[in-house]
């Protein structure tokens, strides 16, 4: 059988070429891999740089932020309480401060155009209606509502003396705007008298202050009552 010998050399040649290929292309995708490995650390420090700076002027522009929302609020608090300062002034008669005869009073001024007091004891309850000034216009009380000794200091007593007291306010034809409740002491008729008010009239309550006084170890209380 007659082998040639060209055929042999061709194909040695080819594999050899082929081989040689590729080791060629092999060596080019690791010098290449190489290039991109080694790159990628500068790349990627290069982003992390950049996403710091970009972090840190965020956080700056952040904290410049709540500093000049705080210095907003500083300067609306000021300006408030100056305003507040002005308002308790003797100008005003002194609105708005928890000086004289035992009231308390908040910091914002006084909307009402009248005031009740409901002056609650445990042996009765006192009704004065005034006007934004403190000047008295009309009074009642559960003595002068028709009860008598023990009966004055009853929850009933309470509801009845407001009552009557509704009944004067409508005879004098007194246009009550909107209304500031003084609630003084715990007696049974501080919370019927206030429950008259809801169920006979229409008055806008304002505002409901307690103005009952506490002692700070002041007088001695007197001796309990031994039964």
């Amino acid at each position: 059988m007659d082998i040639d010998a060209s055929f042999f050399f061709s194909r040695s040649y080819a594999s050899d070429s082929s081989s040689s290929n590729n080791n060629n292309n092999k060596s080019e995708g690791t010098e290449a891999l190489m290039n991109i490995l080694n790159s990628s650390p500068q790349k990627s420090e290069a982003n992390s740089n950049s996403n710091r700076t970009s972090f840190k002027s965020s956080s700056a522009e952040l904290i410049m932020d709540t500093l000049n929302k705080a210095t907003d609020r500083q300067n609306a608090n000021r300006s408030a309480q100056g305003n507040n300062s002005f308002l308790n002034s003797k100008l005003f008669g002194g609105l708005g401060s928890s000086s004289g005869s035992g009231r308390h009073f908040l910091s914002e001024p006084q909307t009402a155009s009248h005031n009740l007091h409901i002056h609650a004891s445990m042996n009765n309850t006192i009704l004065t209606l005034t006007d934004s000034a403190g000047d008295p216009i009309t009074t009642q009380s559960a003595g002068s509502a028709g009860f008598k000794k023990s009966a004055r200091s009853g929850p009933e007593a309470g509801y009845q003396a407001m009552v009557k007291l509704i009944e004067k306010v409508e005879e004098k034809n007194v246009n009550i705007l909107s209304l500031h409740v003084l609630m003084k002491g715990f007696g049974p008729g501080r919370d019927s008298a206030f429950k008259a008010i809801r169920a006979k009239t229409n008055w806008d309550i304002k505002r409901i202050s307690d103005t009952t006084p506490i002692p700070f170890n002041g007088c001695r209380p007197p001796k309990a009552r031994r039964l």
